[in-house]
């Protein structure tokens, strides 16, 4: 826990709003870093002489300003400035452009051609009643490319099985708020997706972190948490994960499904970038058919301003989150289904998600030769490498030096569960680059800054 404490003695504006204030100005000032905790709400109302209620509202102003994240139960953390932001290129102080290697983004280059595919939807007739209301889960060609973009990312299931939601995040939080209550537990892999902590805040539900090793969470380690605490739901990353690369062994799913079967877990499989590895092991929800909730979809693979994905769902929950959808959104947008039905049908996702592929993979290479010898974590395909620091780096001050130097890098600490050791590393997104050439910049900016070694912070007495 950090000891902070702001001075909020001189000042005209509401103590709350001082608070947020001097929240973000240490953070800018790295003071506080990625990863540290603020103190207990009630501590610092206490240290401070104010009630509980201001500290409150600051900290809420302060999470609206993006800088800090938390709920009750898991503290507050300070957020990574440059991490899962969705704009490909940031800004830095007087204008000079960011690399943004921060983001997982799917390299937008090989996006499929949206203006052919508007000039075909212009040429059909009625194309006014994609601005109509209809119920997402009733059109059979929408259901039947989700049945067939779910296939083609390893799971046979029919269109009846298929559910579409707004992409994989709102697949979590439908699954997860239709089976889940205000303090049940979820497991997850010590390192996981953020998405996953914003659900998990949002629905007011516990996260534990798993044990992993360089193949991915151990099924061991699962079973031992069971025995101790009783879990709801187990989320995982299978193939690629998000920020390790690691793609579990057909053994190692075949555990997990066995623990989840023993301990009455249920599975939600995040399976968005099955498609730079289409070869990995079986599906878990192949496994678990009656347990497994298998998310796929096309922002990773295509683009993710479609937002559309697709689970397929075991029988008895696929009417509740069909409800659930129409609870949340009312309708999944029936002109970005039309569009990724098209893309579906036609080819163009699957000719898409190859590009990517192959891309993504020209990218490893560049990473390997700019950062030769130093140790990280991917796979030949993946969009990002988890860059382990020297001893003389904390990934935080790593990620700020990274970001003087107009590069920006996510670490460690914005993927690990409450609770969990963050190992001093930061993910570097190769698809968040524009180009290979900007890429390289990037890199060679990394690489210059491990080459330099920790700035001295000493200060003059």
């Amino acid at each position: 826990m950090t000891k902070w404490l702001p001075d909020v003695s001189a000042t005209s504006d509401p103590i709350y709003l001082a608070i947020a204030k001097a929240i973000v100005a240490d953070v800018t000032a790295g003071q506080l870093r990625p990863g540290d905790h603020l103190p207990p709400q009630r501590e610092l109302a206490r240290d401070l002489n104010v009630s509980i209620g201001t500290v409150t509202r600051g900290y809420i102003e302060a999470s609206r300003r993006g800088v800090i994240r938390g709920s009750s139960g898991r503290g507050t953390v300070v957020r990574d400035p440059t991490a899962e932001r969705p704009d490909s290129r940031l800004r830095h102080g007087g204008g000079t452009e960011v690399v943004d290697l921060g983001t997982n983004l799917p390299i937008h280059g090989e996006d499929p051609d949206l203006a052919q595919a508007f000039a075909r939807l212009s040429r059909q007739r009625g194309v006014t009643r994609l601005l109509h209301y209809q119920a997402s889960h009733e059109n059979p060609r929408h259901l039947g490319a989700g049945a067939v973009w779910v296939r083609e990312s390893g799971l046979e299931v029919d269109p009846d099985a298929v559910v579409i939601t707004a992409g994989a995040q709102h697949a979590l939080m439908v699954i997860l708020a239709s089976y889940a209550e205000p303090g049940d537990l979820v497991f997850a892999d010590e390192l996981t997706c953020p998405a996953l902590f914003e659900v998990a805040e949002l629905l007011r539900l516990r996260v534990q972190g798993i044990e992993t090793d360089e193949v991915g969470m151990k099924p061991d380690a699962l079973r031992r948490a069971c025995r101790h605490r009783t879990g709801r739901a187990l989320y995982c990353m299978p193939t690629v994960h998000n920020p390790t690369s690691a793609i579990l062994t057909a053994d190692r799913r075949r555990g997990l499904a066995e623990v989840a079967r023993e301990y009455d877990l249920l599975v939600l499989e995040d399976e968005v970038h099955r498609h730079l590895a289409p070869d990995a092991g079986p599906p878990i929800s192949e496994i678990l058919p009656e347990r497994g909730f298998f998310i796929t979809g096309l922002s990773k693979a295509v683009a993710p301003g479609l937002r559309v994905a697709y689970v397929a769902a075991p029988p008895f929950a696929r009417e509740k989150l069909k409800d659930a959808v129409v609870a949340s959104l009312v309708l999944i947008s029936p002109l970005t289904l039309e569009i990724a039905t098209m893309w579906v049908e036609d080819g163009s996702a699957r000719d898409t998600a190859d590009r990517k592929r192959a891309e993504a993979e020209a990218r490893q290479t560049i990473a390997r030769e700019v950062l030769g010898d130093h140790s990280y974590r991917s796979y030949p395909t993946a969009y990002n490498i988890l860059l382990d620091l020297p001893e003389e780096w904390k990934a935080g001050e790593f990620a700020n030096e990274a970001r003087r130097r107009c590069v920006a890098v996510a670490p460690a600490s914005s993927f690990t569960v409450p609770g969990c050791q963050p190992p001093e590393a930061v993910r570097i997104s190769l698809g968040g680059a524009e180009s290979r050439v900007q890429l390289r910049e990037g890199l060679e900016v990394i690489a210059k800054i491990l080459a330099d070694g920790r700035p001295c912070r000493c200060t003059r007495m």
